[in-house]
């Protein structure tokens, strides 16, 4: 007899030739037979091709992936889909139409400490699942730290032991094996703990998802450490299990190649992109290839890079955007690409030198100080891209605990139409960890909103108000909706917990305000 103990978690696997495909995760305890699924659209029986595969064996649990595709048509379609006679529902998008996203990051807390402030831990999830029964969305992209490991520090004692060593004995020390055995218990229980919560469940179990990993998924801070740490031997042997872990429950992948539909870049990066009819999509992993000094490896840059130029620019024709072979870019980038230099920050408020916490965010920035190079070579290949393609560019972005809106212009050089010379960044964080201290927010929007950062000479970036506030920072946990519209516009909604309605960003594709 066997027992669904966590799942089924969608995810989408890409779309070629109209086709939508989609899996299912299961972890299931007991036998180790794959789990029944069926498939009905429209009252009726969906034939498919019959595929399981075993992502993992742990104990006497076993992870499956089902896998399956769905013919768009010119209207949507609701899909009912039956795994060991529990049946569940999500959505086809019409064909080369109205797409509706949700964007959220940052799914637990720190600490149960942190975890003690908030009533209703799941409180902002409720108000997505609400939503989602009025109005479907068709993809949920999660930017990061969907699992918090940090309190393996504390719960697996060979590494509690480990911590409490000297500096010199703790980067000499092995990954021994009853490490890995308990690292390995402590990562699998802690999806199948994490994910089970009643409502997330249920979303997730509805709206098929593509998920980016940060730092909290394997613990954090990761790649932010001096090099004779990240290269420790435990630091690399739990690395290896969070990046197994990540790859099967998040990307549902049985190994660095099986990506389904999507295109995948680079030899040790998990940097992945989608096209789905007017939008792209670009998730890009800042944490396999992390550094302190490099966030991704040039090799997967140029891999990113030589796929937008393949794919938009070379297909482009600049003086009609109408016929741009894509409308909207999305840049899924976890860390705001955005922000304020957080040693400015550091500054304003005292800060005491030597907090690690600290030290690590202020190293783990995009606007730390050896990734500032590496930060504007991707600002100039973003313009350079909308300026050349005609494809609007929208960078979405977690981490920070608030809501906010970053704006990059560029005057530098001559673009047929404005739109192309303008990035927007929408930050949406956290929908369940507690947002940043009042007294923070109050210094952060006075001392530091109207700040304006020379990225470059005539390019500039900087905070926006909210649309019809007076707010750059919304200091409540959040989530964010986009909707894809008949005038190819991009709708932003943020929704944020104790507001009844949505703060809203409309972001036009190229040409549309030029006529």
């Amino acid at each position: 007899m066997s027992t669904i103990i966590m799942g089924p978690i969608l995810r989408f696997r890409g779309l070629k030739e109209d086709y939508w495909f989609t899996s299912a995760l299961v972890v299931i305890k007991g036998e180790a037979t794959p789990p029944e699924l069926q498939l009905v659209v429209e009252g009726k029986p969906l034939q498919y091709e019959d595929k399981a595969t075993l992502l993992k064996t742990m104990g006497d649990c076993y992870v499956w992936r089902l896998e399956w595709s769905v013919l768009q048509t010119n209207e949507e379609q609701p899909i009912d889909y039956s795994i060991s006679g529990r049946t569940f529902r999500y959505i086809v998008p019409e064909r080369d139409n109205i797409l509706r996203l949700s964007y959220a990051s940052c799914f637990g807390f720190h600490s149960s400490k942190d975890a003690k402030k908030i009533k209703e831990k799941n409180a902002m999830w409720e108000v997505l699942w609400n939503m989602h029964q009025e109005k479907s969305f068709h993809l949920m992209l999660m930017g990061g730290d969907q699992v918090y490991a940090d309190p393996m520090w504390d719960v697996v004692d060979p590494l509690k032991e480990w911590s409490g060593k000297p500096e010199k004995q703790r980067v000499k020390a092995p990954f021994t094996k009853r490490m890995q055995q308990l690292v390995e218990q402590f990562y699998f229980d802690l999806y199948c703990q994490r994910w089970s919560d009643p409502v997330p469940a249920s979303v997730m179990g509805q709206i098929p998802a593509v998920m980016m990993w940060d730092d909290h998924d394997i613990f954090d801070g990761w790649g932010s450490y001096p090099p004779e740490q990240q290269q420790c031997e435990v630091f690399k042997g739990i690395y290896k299990v969070a990046r197994e872990h990540f790859r099967i429950f998040q990307l549902q992948a049985k190994d660095d190649t099986d990506f389904g539909k999507s295109t995948l870049f680079g030899q040790t990066s998990y940097t992945h992109a989608y096209r789905i009819g007017n939008i792209a999509i670009l998730t890009l992993d800042l944490r396999s290839e992390r550094t302190q000094k490099t966030v991704m490896s040039p090799e997967t840059w140029g891999q990113v890079y030589d796929w937008m130029n393949a794919e938009f620019v070379e297909k482009a024709n600049t003086n009609s955007p109408a016929q741009s072979p894509c409308k909207h870019l999305l840049v899924m980038s976890s860390l705001p690409v955005v922000y304020f230099n957080l040693n400015m920050i550091e500054v304003a408020f005292r800060l005491l030198p030597g907090q690690q916490e600290l030290e690590d965010d202020l190293k783990d920035q995009w606007l730390s100080q050896t990734h500032q190079g590496e930060r504007l070579r991707l600002i100039h290949r973003l313009l350079k891209f909308s300026k050349e393609s005609g494809c609007r560019v929208t960078i979405l972005s977690g981490d920070v605990h608030i809501a906010a809106l970053g704006y990059i212009q560029s005057q530098r050089d001559s673009a047929v139409f404005d739109e192309a010379n303008v990035i927007n960044q929408l930050i949406s964080s956290a929908i369940v960890n507690i947002p940043p201290p009042s007294i923070i927010l109050y210094m952060m929007e006075k001392i530091l909103g109207d700040k304006i950062e020379e990225i470059d000479r005539d390019i500039t970036a900087r905070m926006l108000k909210f649309p019809g506030t007076a707010q750059r920072f919304i200091g409540a946990r959040n989530w964010l909706a986009l909707t894809l519209d008949e005038q190819d516009r991009l709708w932003a909604e943020w929704h944020v917990e104790g507001e009844e309605a949505p703060y809203t960003k409309v972001v036009h594709p190229v040409g549309a305000l030029t006529s």
